[in-house]
């Protein structure tokens, strides 16, 4: 999750990637791969329908985002298919441990992007690959909610870098194509962690000082637990209780819309400012970090912007907790990303509980060429790429938890 403290990207890190440091440094991907996030085996699907780009088309796949894991995974899956992958990555990792992450990112074939605005420098790098025939992944959720079994509203920012190059190519009459291609990546936990969770539950509810009836099921044990610390988080941030008011999910969803319209109301003139809750998030957060970052704003103003991005960066985190993801369907999966979330919010860090496989699942490629030359508003049709390309990547995620229950169940 995003730290308000990290105030505005302080430069640009643009991609060095080369075939030696692309060798040298797999070892060290595979590393992170199976010891650090659990990777047991990755197959990729739908290969076939990559076929139809030509060389030296733009290529930008668009995966969902569940997971710190999925770069790593999609890197993979770029060498077995034989080509070099770049990615947009939040500036905030390049400093992670002194900067040694952003040099090793960099040779990887990654670049920053200023996730709370407009970051031209990230679009423009962005442009100039697809524009150069080169294959960029772009998470068009944006954040990271650690919830595969969900896709949440996607940006407009793939179709719009997209459109983008596609229209430059045009304009310099060249014989090439730009092509989106959505992507879903499943995952499934191959050991039987059920007593992982249940230890990372026991050591969470003695934290919390929650005594537990012997015998609760885990799924009542994790949304219990959830209940409480929704139920810490009204009084602190509404003055009371909201026990009894309604469904879990129905309340998680009242306090998000509290702390944004209060938010909005005080420093935005808009309200609510977006149609959904990620992008009313980053309107706020962009406006609040110009203000909290602007050493003539008087102390007491940066003041209430810190505190107000408090609030959002909250909102931020409750929406990763939709409240009826755990009961809807209480699978390993799900009950696994709940507890990791949990362990991640008041403890800091939090580690998958066992091996997984993933599966990468490619869908039919979107041509951009046809949407670049019409005569129809390059807004209008950045949505309708947007709903197009969010319908296919949910419909590849559904494929995919098919196949998966159709192979845990012949096993």
């Amino acid at each position: 999750m995003w730290d308000p403290i990290d105030g505005e990207m302080p430069k640009f890190w643009a991609p060095k990637a080369s075939r030696f440091w692309s060798v040298a440094l797999q070892p060290l991907r595979r590393h992170y791969l199976r010891n650090y996030y659990g990777i047991a085996d990755i197959s990729i699907e739908g290969v076939e329908h990559l076929k139809k780009i030509s060389p030296g088309d733009g290529v930008l796949l668009a995966p969902n985002h569940s997971h710190d894991s999925d770069p790593h995974v999609m890197m993979e899956v770029g060498r077995r298919l034989g080509r070099h992958l770049y990615f947009m990555a939040a500036w905030q990792v390049f400093r992670a441990h002194k900067g040694i992450d952003g040099f090793v990112m960099q040779r990887m074939g990654a670049f920053s992007v200023d996730r709370e605005g407009c970051d031209r420098r990230a679009v423009r790098q962005a442009v100039e690959l697809l524009c150069g025939g080169e294959s960029l992944v772009v998470f068009p959720e944006g954040e990271v909610y650690r919830l595969n079994g969900r896709l949440t509203p996607l940006l407009e920012g793939v179709p719009f870098m997209a459109l983008t190059a596609q229209r430059e190519i045009e304009k310099a009459a060249r014989d090439c194509r730009v092509w989106v291609v959505p992507a879903a990546i499943r995952y499934r936990y191959v050991d039987d962690i059920r007593p992982r969770l249940e230890e990372a539950m026991a050591r969470l509810e003695t934290r919390m000082m929650l005594k537990v009836q012997p015998g609760t099921p885990l799924p009542d044990r994790i949304v219990r637990f959830g209940e409480l610390m929704l139920t810490l988080k009204e009084k602190e941030r509404k003055g009371h209780s909201c026990e009894g008011t309604g469904a879990l999910h129905v309340r998680v969803a009242n306090l998000i819309e509290h702390l944004l319209t209060k938010r909005e109301t005080q420093h935005l003139k808009k309200c609510p400012s977006a149609d959904t809750v990620p992008l009313r998030v980053k309107a706020l957060r962009r406006h609040l970090i110009e203000v909290w970052t602007e050493e003539s704003t008087p102390a007491d103003q940066r003041r209430a912007a810190r505190e107000a991005l408090d609030d959002v960066q909250l909102a931020l985190q409750l929406y990763s907790y939709p409240g009826d993801y755990v009961s809807e369907q209480p699978s390993i999966e799900r009950m696994a990303e709940t507890v990791e979330k949990f362990e991640e919010d008041i403890e800091g860090a939090a580690r998958p509980k066992g091996r997984r496989n993933a599966t990468v699942l490619f869908g039919e490629p979107i041509d951009l060429k046809p949407h670049a030359t019409g005569n129809a508003r390059p807004r209008a049709v950045t949505a309708e790429l947007t709903h197009r390309l969010e319908e296919t990547i949910q419909s590849l995620m559904a494929k995919g938890d098919a196949e998966l229950s159709a192979r845990q169940a012949a096993t």
